[in-house]
């Protein structure tokens, strides 16, 4: 325990001294917590329309009020010829065209069905399948509305029609920053802690303390355990910086506990220097750590379900998140924010983050020999 305290003492010393180095760990989680609050959302709203109403009536017009009022669509432009609507969309100055036809109105007046022309920007193929959805939606309570309206015209009472009514819970006004801001806890916590860490072995060789190691009765074990000790403050200091931003600035919810969050983020913590302390061992170079780094966090960002859902994912990528401890965590984080879960909900997730930074802590005691060059 002398050993452990010692180097742990001595790690301490040099991150103080390195004050780049400890300013841009407390400036860069709050910069990156706000740029991704602020962009990586969701929500897609004021999407440039194009229109071209051959009908000219006021059916017409409030069939695309119906769109404007939805908040999803604004109108870039009205357009007299349906060609006008192909050089909008492909000079991107639109992602949505509407062709309505002359025959919109006395269609609907006689109770027949007319059809209505819309074009969609396929680009992006995510933001497409939303508009399209949003598009849907719209459509169907305009053509509801006015069919409910001309069997009333007709002196007939409409049927009673199925109507749902849907309850969000967790996060009732479905803001896309209660769930971003957990998520970026986990990859902040992850990125910082793995680039302080694999550079751990490697500084030893770089500034020729590593023979003075080789000579000393300290153990493999015994020393990566001391390096882990000063970023594991760190990795709380993080975590509790993204959490104080996220309540004060963002204002999100937090239904869970404080307590429990911390105890279970020490076992992710502990699987981010494990993994960045393995890496130091194979890398010879502060280069090489680096770019080794990148081959482990890419995955877990994009693999663990902070941006896409691991259910659309293909079969043998599902299987191959469980090896991400990022997944896990996402999980206990935002089970703690937004549900409000216990110990009893996700202490299974829990011990496998506490197995894997285990038996990664083993692989790297077992990969640095006492010989540290």
């Amino acid at each position: 325990m002398n050993r452990i305290y010692f180097i742990a003492w001595k790690e301490f010393i040099q991150l103080l001294r390195d004050r780049r180095t400890l300013g841009l760990m407390l400036i860069a989680p709050a910069i990156q917590l706000v740029v991704f609050g602020y962009v990586a959302t969701t929500e897609v709203k004021k999407n440039k329309m194009v229109v071209c109403d051959y009908s000219r009536t006021p059916d017409s017009r409030h069939f695309t009020d119906g769109f404007l009022s939805s908040g999803y669509f604004e109108i870039y432009d009205y357009v007299t010829d349906d060609s006008e609507i192909d050089r909008c969309l492909d000079r991107g100055k639109a992602v949505v065209g509407i062709i309505i036809p002359p025959d919109f109105s006395r269609n609907i007046k006689r109770g027949k069905e007319t059809s209505v022309g819309i074009y969609i920007d396929g680009t992006n193929s995510n933001l497409a399948m939303i508009l399209a959805g949003y598009l849907r939606m719209i459509t169907n309570q305009y053509s509801r509305k006015i069919s409910i309206n001309y069997i009333k015209g007709l002196g007939i009472d409409p049927p009673d029609l199925v109507e749902s009514r849907s309850r969000v819970w967790f996060n009732e006004e479905l803001k896309s920053v209660n769930f971003m801001v957990p998520g970026v806890m986990a990859m902040l916590t992850l990125m910082l802690l793995l680039n302080l860490t694999a550079l751990g072995i490697v500084r030893e060789r770089e500034r020729g303390t590593a023979e003075q190691l080789s000579v000393t009765p300290i153990k493999p074990l015994e020393l990566i355990m001391g390096k882990i000790v000063p970023p594991v403050f760190i990795g709380y200091l993080i975590i509790t910086l993204v959490m104080v931003v996220g309540l004060v600035w963002f204002n999100i919810g937090f239904a869970g506990s404080v307590l429990l969050l911390y105890l279970f983020a020490l076992f992710f913590i502990i699987a981010a220097l494990s993994a960045g302390l393995l890496i130091s061992t194979f890398s010879q170079t502060a280069d090489q750590a680096m770019w080794t780094n990148q081959v482990f966090v890419i995955p877990n960002i994009l693999l663990s379900g902070f941006i896409f859902p691991i259910s659309n994912m293909p079969e043998p990528i599902q299987l191959a998140t469980y090896f991400l401890p990022m997944r896990y965590f996402l999980q206990i984080i935002r089970g703690i924010f937004m549900r409000g879960a216990g110990f009893a909900q996700h202490w299974d997730e829990a011990l496998i983050l506490l197995l894997w930074g285990v038996v990664v802590i083993f692989l790297a005691s077992m990969r640095l020999k006492k010989r540290l060059v």
